[in-house]
């Protein structure tokens, strides 16, 4: 006997409620949201909306050379190590889910950008 449309149907609709339970959507990879509270030392956050979870900071520390000159007024290259700044309370960060929905989120960064979303006018 053949598998209805009806059947096909329900099939597709557990699959796909499984697999955004286990990956998540598209919609659902990102977030962002406003810190909290914060840990310096420890390079966590917290955001509105996430409750206790704690977000670890995520990116790359960075080698800078530079250029001063000595008391001779020899040119010298000095290199200094850049850490992340944990962002500030307020701040709004963009937040990854690695494995989708709600799971394993990480802070990406801080929102940079300032007056970008537009509002209706009467």
């Amino acid at each position: 006997m053949a598998i209805s449309e009806e059947e096909w149907n329900s099939i597709r609709s557990v699959c796909e409620k499984i697999s955004r339970e286990v990956a998540g959507t598209r919609g659902e990879w990102f977030q962002t949201g406003r810190v909290i509270k914060r840990d310096e030392k420890n390079r966590l956050i917290w955001i509105k909306g996430m409750g206790g979870t704690a977000l670890p900071v995520v990116g790359f520390n960075y080698t800078v050379r530079y250029y001063d000159t000595d008391d001779d007024g020899k040119l010298r290259v000095r290199n200094a190590n850049a850490k992340v700044v944990v962002p500030k309370l307020g701040e709004t960060v963009l937040v990854a889910f690695e494995l989708g929905s709600t799971r394993l989120p990480r802070c990406l960064g801080v929102v940079q950008g300032k007056n970008y979303l537009e509002t209706e006018e009467d």
